[in-house]
């Protein structure tokens, strides 16, 4: 549904709304694990070197995949894979190409690095329904909103250093193609207990001391649990 105030001439005092529902997506949040820590190590313009090192590369495969991305917030990196159809198929196959993105983000971020730190993300992803819009009247960027959103924020926000946690629905479309470990029951916030899986990528990428001993990101400015980045 899209509608235009009366003054459609003059964006300044037009009234703009954008909506679109989508019934079964994938989601997927990405960010670079110690990120604080890391950037209070380099100047400012060294850390937006690397982010954008990053960042790029990320976009290119995002490309590659004809899959969308939706924005980034500090380190945070939001995508979505919107099925071609909505038959079970077709939203299974949206589902492995975004763990394949996944993939790919913990492969290639340990070749971009920040204070001699090789750089290591955490990913998360849900599945479910979603609303898509542009809202406000200055400087329009379509967004998505709804519980998949915060859910798959959590799933990164609660997961593993290099590892790509998902939640029951995705690993039930994908538990015959893709090798993953069960974490059992463990409290989200907002959703109380959830079952989550991990999927880890190969070769697990390496983890140094600075980043090992931050598994949770309570710390971190940027974190999707906390940022912006979601609901």
């Amino acid at each position: 549904m899209s509608s235009l105030g009366a003054d459609a001439g003059n964006l300044e005092t037009a009234v703009l709304q954008i909506v679109d529902s989508f019934r079964e997506v994938p989601l997927l949040f990405a960010d670079v694990v110690s990120f604080t820590s890391l950037s209070s190590m380099v100047t400012p313009e060294t850390l937006v070197e690397s982010l954008n090192t990053l960042i790029t590369e990320i976009d290119k495969k995002c490309t590659q995949y004809h899959i969308e991305k939706v924005k980034t917030i500090g380190d945070c990196y939001m995508a979505i894979n919107r099925p071609l159809g909505e038959d079970p198929s077709a939203v299974t196959e949206a589902c492995a190409k975004l763990l394949q993105l996944a993939t790919y983000v913990h492969q290639v971020a340990p070749r971009v690095r920040m204070a001699d730190t090789p750089l290591i993300m955490r990913a998360g992803m849900a599945l479910g329904p979603v609303v898509g819009g542009v809202i406000g009247t200055t400087k329009f960027a379509y967004d998505y909103w709804g519980d998949t959103v915060n859910e798959a924020s959590r799933m990164e926000s609660t997961g593993i250093p290099g590892l790509t946690q998902v939640s029951q629905p995705i690993f039930a479309l994908l538990q015959h193609r893709f090798t993953f470990e069960s974490r059992g029951l463990i409290d989200v916030k907002g959703k109380g207990q959830m079952e989550t899986y991990l999927h880890r990528p190969n070769p697990p990428p390496p983890i140094n001391p600075i980043q090992a001993v931050s598994m949770s990101l309570e710390d971190d400015e940027f974190s999707v649990a906390s940022s912006p980045c979601a609901l």
